[in-house]
Order: structure tokens, then sequence, then C-alpha cells
């Protein structure tokens, strides 16, 4: 009888040691995790309140039905060109003047994303193209900083791990020391992205956005250049963006090329930049406007 009872507490014993080095295992993974993620774009400088940049950008069809796509960088076509607003915690404000463009050429689109709605508007209209849901997953011009943006609801469920260190091999990046860190959605219990994060400057190399099923495409965003922007902190200048299939995560096309100068930060961006109250009272009928946003206004 005693034998069990030994037995038996030195099995809890033993249990509560190994779920407490797991326990701390998890703690010391995910406390590095975060840090890492505060860190992007910061390293050793003051936190980011606001930013200013101004962009290019290159971009093509790179859809099945596409019947040509380019494959260098230069073959591309210059679309527009313009500036980008971020103000913490996720504010922004894109003003794009397209150059080249089968219908918007001429026209500046400004969209404005304030976490509750993204809105359109041309030029400057006083009503707006369209009014959406601010949708999360983060649009094209967004990369440069996406992990600035902190959404709340989004923080509950994401999770980041640290899930590896690599060494870059080849190019002008070879010997580079990366930190591969996993964001964990735990609301479905998959990896939604992986960042590739180079801690010698805190700026990421290259993230990945997973695809989840057939109907979406995954993204590739390879992260160019350092420049030392207004506070002397580095930045990436060139931001190339590839398209994957679901079925074919190996055959990569580039999409999108942005090229990134002018980056000031910390410079007191106006909140009136991201208003986007409709100032019309009665708006075109052709543009749809979610009922709560009436509501709202």
């Amino acid at each position: 009888m005693e034998e069990k009872i030994f037995k038996f507490f030195g099995t809890l014993v033993l249990l509560f040691f190994v779920s407490l080095f797991i326990f701390k295992l998890n703690i010391f993974s995910y406390n590095a995790a975060f840090d890492y993620v505060d860190k992007v774009y910061v390293g050793k400088y003051t936190k980011i309140r606001d930013m200013v940049i101004e962009y290019e950008f290159r971009a093509q069809d790179v859809s099945k039905d596409s019947k040509k796509v380019a494959a260098k960088e230069d073959d591309i076509p210059l679309i527009g060109r313009g500036k980008i607003f971020y103000k913490e915690p996720y504010f922004l404000r894109i003003e794009t003047e397209f150059v080249y463009h089968s219908s918007l050429e001429g026209v500046t689109l400004i969209t404005i994303k304030d976490g509750q709605y993204t809105t359109i508007f041309k030029n400057d209209a006083p009503y707006p193209l369209n009014i959406s849901k601010d949708n999360r997953y983060p649009l094209v011009v967004n990369f440069p900083f996406f992990p600035l943006l902190r959404y709340p609801e989004m923080e509950k469920i994401l999770y980041p791990v640290v899930v590896g260190y690599e060494t870059v091999g080849v190019g002008q990046d070879k010997g580079k020391n990366l930190v591969v860190i996993s964001f964990i959605d735990t609301s479905k219990m998959y990896e939604r992205y992986r960042m590739y994060l180079d801690v010698s400057n805190y700026l990421p190399s290259k993230v990945i956005f997973y695809p989840f099923s057939k109907e979406q495409m995954g993204i590739e965003v390879i992260y160019k250049g350092i420049s030392y922007i207004n506070d002397g902190r580095p930045f990436p200048t060139k931001v190339l963006i590839y398209n994957f299939s679901y079925d074919n995560p190996n055959n990569k096309k580039l999409a999108w090329v942005l090229y990134l100068k002018n980056v000031s930060i910390n410079v007191g961006v106006s909140d009136d930049l991201f208003d986007s109250s409709v100032r019309e009272k009665k708006p075109p009928e052709d543009i749809f406007i979610p009922p709560e946003y009436k509501k709202s206004k």
C-alpha cells in the first residue's frame, strides 16, 4: 500500500516538474517573440507614433487568366505614385496618383482606413466612391509597416512564436542572421503568416502570408535596400511582392514592386487626414454604404 502511494506521489511530482518545464519554455518563447515584434522598425530608437512615406509602385496581373506575365521588375509597368500617412495604432491614409492605367490614368484616389471602415475618395470629391469595413488583412501598400498596425481584436487572437533561426546563404544578404517568427491564429489554430526578422537592425527580411484554401492566393513579401531616415533609423527602400497558389507554393510570380523614399517618422501627422466622414447629405445612388456606417455618422 505504501509503495503504491509512493509511486502515485512520485508520478505527480514528475508531472509537476515536466509541466513546469514546458510552461517556462513556452513563456520564454512567447516573451522572446513579443519582444522581437515590438522592436520591428524601432530597435534602439523611439516608438513610432506616426509616419509619412512617398512611394511609387509597379503592378501586373499574375492570375491564371493573364496572357503575359513579366518576369523582370523593369518589365512591369509603373502604375502610380503617392504618399502613405500612418498614425498609431492603425490609422492609414493612402494617396495614389495613377500614371498608367486603362481607366484611372490621371486620377488620384484617396483611401482612408480608420480601424472601422475603409473609405475611398476620387481626387477631392466631397463624397466617397466606396465605403466598406476595414479589412484586417493587409493591403499591398500596408506592407512597408504592417507590423505597426495594432488592432486590439487581432492582438487577442494572434500570438507570435519564435520557430527558428536562419542564416542567409546567398546573394547580397549572405551571412545575415534572421529570427523566424510564426504568427498563430489561436481562434482557428493555424499559422496566419511568418516573418523573417533581421535582428541586427530589426527590419523584416521576408514575410509569408499563407493561403487557407484554393480560392485564396498566398503572398510572399521581400524587403530590399536600406536608407536612413529623419531620426537616423534604417528603413527598407524597396518591397517585392510575389503571389503563389495554394496548390503550387513554389511557383511564385512577381505581382507588385513598391519603391519607398522620403520616409519621415514622428512628425506630428494631423488627425484631420483620417477624417472619412461623408460630407454630402445625399451621396450617389451607386455608392455602397454599410447601414451601420449611416447610423454612426
